[in-house]
Formats: C-alpha cells, structure tokens, sequence
C-alpha cells in the first residue's frame, strides 16, 4: 500500500515538473495525467452490493410434493389440525387436500372443484362446484372448509350440505359493502382466515385495504370440546368396570374380604349394652 501512494507522489512531482519546465511537452503531460487517473481507478476498493449472507449448517431442502404429476398448482397452504393440507389451486379452480405423510409419491384428492380447470359460480355438490381462480383457504373446528372465490367476489363454505356461498358473489363487479351476506361486496384481492377466540371468519381485504369479519355457526367453532374421544369412552368404561366389580366384592365375597368390617351376632351378644333404661310413666292412670 505504502509502494502505490510512492508511486503517485513520483508521478505527480513528474507531472508538475514538466508543466512548470517543459511547456511544448503538452502531449506527454496528457499522457501522464490520463495514467495517473486510470492507475488512481484501477486501484478503487470494490463496492458492496449490500447483501451479507451467513448460512446455517444442518437444513435440507427437498421436495415432498410434485404439483406437476399431481397435476395440482398450489397457491396457498393451509393445515388441519389432523395434519392434512388442503391446497387452493388458483390456476385449476379447485380445493385439493393431501394426507401425510409427505413424500414423492403423495397424491392429492379433489375435495370441490375440476381437475380439467372449469370455471364458474356453481354451488351444489363438491364434485359439479366451480370456483373461478381462488386465492384463499381455511377452515374451522367441525372441519368445514371456506374458500376466498376471488374472480367470483364471493366466499364460498364447502360443508356437509356441499359448496354453498356465504357472503357475496351477487354482483359481478367489485366493491366495498358491508351487511347481509348477500349484499356484501369485496374487492378482487382478499383471502380468509378462522379465527377459533370469536368463532369467526376474518377477510382480508387487500383491495379494499380492510379487515372484514363474519361470524360463524358456534357449533362449528365448538365441535372439537363437545365431541366425545375414544379416550372419552374408554375412560366411562373403565369406572362402569371397578363400580360393577366392588358391588361384587361386597355382595358375595365380603365376609372373606372385609372380616373386621362385619361384626359376627355373637361379638353383639358378648357387649353389654351401655345405655342407660328408661323409665316410661302412663299419664292415663
């Protein structure tokens, strides 16, 4: 470093001492003060572009699910709480849910909607339903499914009833309109969210730059606690067993197992009485 800064300051005394003593030299003059900046740029620390990366050993990438040979463009990802992964495609216009566990051979299964990409507003049965490029999917504790339907305007709910929609879709132009679920309207950018604490529905309306809600049925929020388990039932089974078998014990066999718990008729007869008699007097005589 301290050879280069030399090497300047001999070049530009060289420089000045042609200027001052060599006045026709004005070509060689160009010519030195032309290197003189070329050496100065060659030599320029490299800017940075800004990006700092420090990678962390220990992950993998790799892929568990090929859209492709599934034929399924996934947009958006959301996961039940049984681990299952339903998948919006908004290029088909379909709900496809993929049951773990992941792995190259994974298949998705058509919950609403067509493979061959049909779209449209059609409610009725999942498999004759048409969405027209959905954005959004969730769904809540009873396992209803509800999609953001966003060139249709409307929020559909996929249930036990089939595809029904729930809130716009009545109008064909976008807009701004809260109200009925028929007279609602959205913006063509919004997506959907559960939200278990107030058993509703959040839309995210993006174009509208706001946050709608819907409130849904409360059994559908409250399925998951009022549901009985098989832990549940093995546990009531469990209590009706020990009841039955200690009625057992102390009908037949209690003599034999609780000797000091039954006192025999002579242990009575040996104990004499400690109460004291009473005297009855008749008030008639």
């Amino acid at each position: 470093m301290r050879e280069s800064h030399l090497f300047f300051t001999l070049l530009l005394l060289l420089v000045l001492h042609f200027q001052a003593h060599a006045a026709p030299a004005g070509p060689l003059i160009k010519h030195l003060s032309s290197l003189l900046k070329w050496t100065r740029s060659s030599t320029k620390t490299p800017q940075s572009d800004g990006n700092v990366l420090q990678f962390e050993n220990g992950y993998l990438v790799e892929t568990v699910v090929e859209g492709n040979e599934i034929g399924v463009v996934p947009y958006k990802i959301r996961v039940s709480d049984d681990g299952e992964l339903f998948a919006v495609d908004e290029v088909n216009s379909n709900i496809v849910k993929i049951t773990p566990p992941l792995s190259q051979y994974s298949r998705g299964r058509l919950v609403a909607g067509s493979f061959q990409g049909y779209t449209g507003h059609v409610d009725g049965k999942p498999s004759d339903a048409r969405f027209n490029h959905p954005k959004g999917v969730t769904m809540d504790d009873k396992g209803n499914v509800y999609v953001a339907d966003t060139m249709n305007l409307a929020i559909r709910k996929i249930g036990d009833a089939g595809v029904t929609t729930i809130a716009g879709g009545k109008s064909n132009v976008a807009g701004y309109r809260d109200g009925p679920s028929e007279d609602a309207k959205f913006s063509n950018d919004f997506d959907v969210v559960y939200v278990r604490p107030t058993c509703s529905l959040l839309v995210i309306d993006r174009g509208n730059a706001a946050l709608r809600q819907i409130s849904l049925n409360q059994d559908d929020c409250d399925y998951q606690y009022s549901s009985v388990s098989p832990t549940d039932i093995l546990m009531v089974i469990g209590v009706v067993l020990a009841g039955y078998a200690t009625c057992l014990l102390q009908q037949g066999y209690g003599p034999s197992f609780f000797p000091r718990m039954q006192p025999s008729d002579r242990e009575f007869k040996e104990q004499p009485s400690k109460e004291k008699p009473t005297l009855i007097v008749d008030s008639t005589k």
